[in-house]
């Protein structure tokens, strides 16, 4: 029993740097879509309307999900600043911020 527990905790302790390490990922490309930064626009609450489109909850809004939403599909290209086929949290934000 005792080398058992030995045993189990040995592969606990092995697998804590695995789980920190997966903890602190960031996606390539730099950070969290959709996490408080600068970029980002400095607020950590997502639009309500962004996360009911975000359907699969991966922090984009693709072409497809948009199609929720007449006013974002008619904006989506304008929305779609980098181009990538998908809105980020930032670009929703600047998307719909009234025009001064």
């Amino acid at each position: 029993m005792n080398c058992k527990t030995s045993l189990a905790t040995l592969l606990f302790l092995g697998a804590l740097p695995l789980a920190a390490m997966a903890a602190d990922a960031t996606p390539p490309g730099g950070s969290t879509p959709g996490a408080s930064s600068t970029a980002t626009g400095g607020d950590d609450a997502i639009p309500p309307m962004f996360k009911e489109l975000d359907a699969n909850k991966d922090g984009y809004v693709s072409r497809d999900e948009a199609k929720r939403s007449a006013e974002v599909t008619a904006r989506f290209s304008e929305m779609d600043t980098d181009r990538d086929g998908r809105i980020t949290v930032s670009e929703f934000r600047k998307g719909t911020q009234p025009k001064m």
